[in-house]
C-alpha cells in the first residue's frame, strides 16, 4: 500500500514540492488573479477593455507557467503589457480627473475590477516573497505591478461607461 503526501504537490519543471512553499502561493495567487479577471470580463460590454482582460488572462497564464517551468518564455507578456500601458492611457484620458481617494464599487463589473486590483497586488508580495529565495524574471513583477494601475482605471472606466460616478472618501 503506497500513501500519497498531501503536502507535497508535483510541478513538471520543478519536481516536488511543498504546498506552502512561496512558490505554491503565487501560483495560486495568480490563478486566483486570472479567475477574478474572468468574472470581470464577464461582465463587462465594451469589446475593447473584454479583449484586454482576455490578453490579462493568457499573459497570466504565461507568467503561472513561467512560475511553474523556469525556462518558459515571457515575450508575450512584454508585448500584452506595452498594449495594455497605452490602452490605459487611452481609458484614463476618457476620465475625469481624480482629486480623492474612492470607494471600490459601482457597476458589477467595476466592483470585480476593483477586486482585481487588490489581487494583482496580492500576487506582487506572493512573487516578492518567491523573489527572497528564488530567481524571478523582472517582468513578472512589472507586470503584476502595472496590472493594479490597469484595473483601477478600468473599473473607474466601467463606472464612467455605464454613468455611475466615483464615489469620493471625504
Amino acid at each position: 500500500m503506497s500513501e500519497k503526501k498531501d503536502d507535497e504537490t508535483f510541478l513538471p519543471g520543478r519536481g516536488k514540492v511543498k504546498k506552502n512553499h512561496p512558490l505554491l502561493e503565487a501560483l495560486g495567487t495568480v490563478d486566483e488573479l486570472s479567475a477574478f479577471v474572468g468574472v470581470a470580463r464577464s461582465l463587462t460590454v465594451d469589446e475593447e477593455l473584454r479583449q484586454s482582460l482576455k490578453k490579462i488572462q493568457e499573459a497570466l497564464f504565461h507568467i503561472g507557467s513561467y512560475l511553474a517551468v523556469p525556462n518558459h518564455p515571457l515575450d508575450r507578456v512584454r508585448a500584452c503589457l506595452d498594449e495594455l500601458r497605452l490602452f490605459e492611457k487611452e481609458m484614463e484620458n476618457r476620465l475625469p480627473l481624480l482629486r480623492r481617494f474612492i470607494y471600490p464599487g459601482g457597476a458589477e463589473a467595476a466592483a470585480y475590477l476593483h477586486v482585481c486590483r487588490a489581487v494583482a497586488r496580492r500576487a506582487e508580495r506572493t512573487l516578492v516573497r518567491l523573489g527572497d529565495t528564488s530567481e524571478v524574471d523582472p517582468l513578472a513583477f512589472s507586470f503584476l505591478n502595472f496590472l493594479s494601475k490597469f484595473f483601477f482605471t478600468a473599473a473607474r472606466y466601467v463606472n464612467h461607461l455605464s454613468g455611475v460616478a466615483d464615489e469620493e472618501w471625504s
